[in-house]
């Protein structure tokens, strides 16, 4: 290819939102094939839940700029192009139906009058770990992990709660439908998990000027060099942590933990969500 293939240590991949979800994603397809692990994964307030089940992603008390739009994919406006999605995707999930592709992961929520939930995946997909990685049999033996989010962003509650299922994948398995699976799942060591929630910050908030953003892009470097060995120094243990508008660090508050307690981990809820770009 015309240059010397670089050494996994010294990768470490990254996204925000949707890319955020992809970069772990593509962490756990490693993971499964076998592949020498890269340096660790990064995830910008990532999309990792594509069932939307969290609550954080229907509360009203929300301050996010993401708003909750009714309808899935069939309340956008009819076009040339939507039209010509919805043939196509009608043509993949009848092929996903009508071929043999081993046990489906499937839940009866995902089954919906009002058609396809996602632009992303067909409702048969939704519980694919390589789409919502959240839903994965186990999150442990991943490389190290720093996920940040906002406390005003929708997708806080899943930031969460993957931080505390790779951290500790024996106490946090995931949906029900997936019952008994961890425990044959190879992949069973805690995962170094960093997670910060960073108050009254909304989606990707490193976009705009705030101590904040500062903050996390702090965060960002010393993770990079940490386990890069740039710096020579080991990683500290994995970590909860709620970052207050000053930059300074303490632990998460009450509510972050709410979802940990929910019973309908990747099950889609009455309301239909929003699509990230």
């Amino acid at each position: 290819a015309g240059f010397e293939p670089l050494d996994p240590k010294n990768i470490v991949i990254a996204g925000a939102s949707a890319g955020g979800g992809l970069s772990l994603a593509l962490g756990l397809a490693i993971r499964d094939a076998g592949l020498p692990s890269c340096a660790g994964i990064i995830g910008w307030s990532p999309f990792v839940d594509l069932t939307y089940s969290t609550p954080s992603l229907s509360d009203e008390k929300c301050l996010d700029y993401l708003p909750i739009v009714k309808g899935g994919t069939n309340d956008y406006i009819e076009s040339q192009v939507i039209k010509e999605f919805k043939e196509k995707a009608a043509v993949l999930t009848e092929k996903i139906k009508t071929q043999n592709l081993g046990p489906k992961i499937w839940h009866d929520s995902f089954d919906r009058p009002d058609g396809r939930f996602q632009f992303y995946a067909p409702n048969e997909g939704l519980a694919i770990p390589y789409v919502s990685p959240m839903l994965a049999e186990s999150l442990g033996d991943l490389p190290p992990l720093l996920l940040i989010a906002g406390d005003d962003e929708r997708l806080r509650d899943e930031a969460i709660y993957f931080a505390y299922r790779s951290a500790e994948p024996t106490k946090y398995k995931g949906p029900s439908y997936n019952a008994g699976k961890f425990e044959k799942s190879p992949f069973q060591t805690p995962t170094n998990t960093t997670l910060e929630i960073y108050e009254e910050m909304p989606h990707v908030f490193q976009m705009v000027g705030h101590v904040c953003t500062t903050k996390s892009y702090e965060s960002t470097v010393e993770f990079i060099n940490k386990v890069t060995s740039a710096l020579n120094e080991p990683l500290p243990p994995s970590s909860y942590n709620c970052i207050n508008g000053k930059g300074e660090f303490g632990p998460l508050k009450e509510h972050h933990k709410k979802v940990l307690e929910l019973e309908k981990i990747g099950i889609v809820p009455e309301f239909t969500g929003f699509n990230l770009l």
